[in-house]
């Protein structure tokens, strides 16, 4: 395999690994947003529970 046909087989790779770290990326936001809102909706059922 010549120098150009391997650095474009060793771009596309890097590329495609790239691609799927934004995808994990964005949906760790998505699941930490979720998180959060989980543990605030928690916390607001204690304190409730905590006065009743």
């Amino acid at each position: 395999m010549d120098f150009h046909a391997q650095d474009k087989q060793i771009q596309k790779k890097i590329d495609w690994i790239s691609s799927q770290i934004r995808e994990t990326k964005i949906q760790l936001k998505r699941e930490y947003k979720e998180l959060e809102d989980a543990l605030k909706e928690q916390e607001k059922l204690r304190k409730k529970n905590k006065i009743a």
